[in-house]
């Protein structure tokens, strides 16, 4: 069942231009599921809406087929609730425990009835789904992880392993001081005293260990963004009582970007020959590709060889759309040409770094560690990251028009882009004209 083509089931209604899902029930499921169709509107004109819409009907059809087909004596709590809010919705309602059925519309309740009648004698997971009999399941706050994972899998598709390995680590600590601070409640027994006893240990905490608001403010989103996926999937609203807990940054709890290097001190120190050698040699190829192209760390990491494009008229990395790791943002997708020292250190890695795939993290840790401890870093503020905020200050300096800026650096610009083929050698040109000399 399965393996089937979704676009198969969304089509036209002749008359209306509505698309609908419209599939015949598969035989093998057919002695236990009475209908002979799956019939729903999508309630849209738009193919690409409505194959968005479908996707969800498709799925509450499958799990509903395989929850009759394996029957429902092994299922599991949480199993049982999901596969009756899934199956209630195929049916064309929506899951409603039975104490709220009777403030239903009268036609509603009879459609439900009719529905309950015609399933008593063959499918009682068809009649617990109409009638809204499976209770609720009372997840736990260590249950959340996993059933985000479950709930969410679409959208933790396309990360890298190790962009996945980072999103669980941090939702897990998040997940893990709520537990040590309210112990492991379930989430449905979470009042709004509990969350504010949680943020006030990390007010607390924020104080005695100098952190600063945005430490505490990301338990406070990975919690929230793991919550909403599993309300929408079990129908309900466990995530309200976390709402507006963010604490309010103050000047000395807000988080400060990195300084830039001065220019001079690129120049005499960083770029000067030799003192970048206690660097194995892919780590300072990589600092040296930062300098003129302001380009993130995992940016540079992660290129492939089809990203960089040295025999093309404008030689140009790119940090491009990709199926295997997420990049910061749709605006990040760009074209920066190589000049100086970027295009000299990209002329000897010609298929990327190897060694730092995936592996910014390592990079990052290793050549701040390596600067710092060789009289590399401006100040104690400064890090690699340093390199990137130079270079945008460098081609602000310089009267970079708003837009190249924009797309030099992977920022967001309020009109659309209509493509970079000749913009690609005024880009060059400018950054060749700030360039710093390089001798090799």
């Amino acid at each position: 069942m399965g393996s089937d083509d979704l676009s198969r089931y969304v089509v036209k209604h002749p008359a209306s231009g509505i698309y609908r899902y419209y599939r015949r029930v598969p035989t093998e499921v057919a002695h236990l599921d009475q209908r002979s169709h799956v019939k729903q509107s999508l309630k849209t004109k738009n193919l690409k809406e409505a194959l968005e819409k479908a996707q969800s009907v498709h799925e509450a059809a499958e799990s509903l087929w395989r929850a009759l087909l394996a029957g429902n004596d092994n299922e599991t709590a949480f199993a049982r609730y999901e596969a009756a809010v899934r199956l209630a919705q195929s049916l064309g309602f929506t899951y409603r425990p039975i104490t709220e059925i009777a403030s239903l519309p009268l036609e509603e309740i009879e459609r439900r009835l009719a529905v309950v009648g015609e399933n008593l004698d063959r499918s009682q997971m068809i009649v617990d789904a109409v009638a809204g009999t499976v209770d609720e399941p009372a997840p736990r706050l260590s249950n959340i992880w996993s059933l985000y994972e479950k709930h969410n899998a679409a959208g933790l598709t396309g990360m890298s392993k190790n962009q996945l390995r980072k999103t669980k680590v941090s939702r897990e600590r998040a997940i893990t001081y709520a537990i040590d601070v309210m112990g492991d409640l379930e989430l449905g027994a979470i009042t709004r005293p509990d969350v504010l006893k949680f943020r006030q240990w990390w007010t607390d905490k924020i104080i005695d260990e100098g952190l600063k608001a945005d430490t505490a403010n990301r338990s406070f989103s990975d919690i929230m963004g793991m919550l909403t996926p599993i309300d929408a999937a079990l129908h309900t609203n466990y995530h309200a009582v976390w709402e507006k807990a963010r604490i309010k940054e103050t000047n000395a709890t807000k988080g400060r970007s990195r300084p830039p290097f001065s220019s001079e001190w690129i120049a005499s120190k960083i770029l000067l020959p030799g003192t970048m050698d206690m660097l194995d040699e892919d780590a300072r190829l990589v600092a040296y590709v930062m300098v003129e192209t302001g380009a993130r760390l995992g940016e540079i990491c992660n290129l492939r060889p089809q990203d960089i494009r040295l025999d093309d008229e404008v030689p140009h990395i790119e940090v491009a759309e990709r199926d295997d790791r997420r990049q910061k943002s749709d605006y990040s997708i760009r074209r920066v040409p190589l000049v100086g020292v970027s295009l000299w250190a990209m002329r000897q890695r010609p298929q990327g770094f190897k060694k730092y795939h995936d592996k910014a993290d390592s990079a990052s840790a290793l050549i701040n560690k390596v600067l710092r401890n060789n009289g590399l870093m401006q100040s104690d503020d400064h890090s690699i990251y340093s390199l990137r905020h130079s270079f945008q200050d460098r081609i602000e300096n310089a009267n970079c028009s708003d837009r190249m800026q924009a797309d030099l650096m992977g920022h967001e610009f309020g009109r659309p882009r209509y493509g970079d083929g000749a913009e690609m050698k005024r880009r060059q040109a400018f950054l060749s004209g700030i360039m710093f000399a390089w001798v090799m």
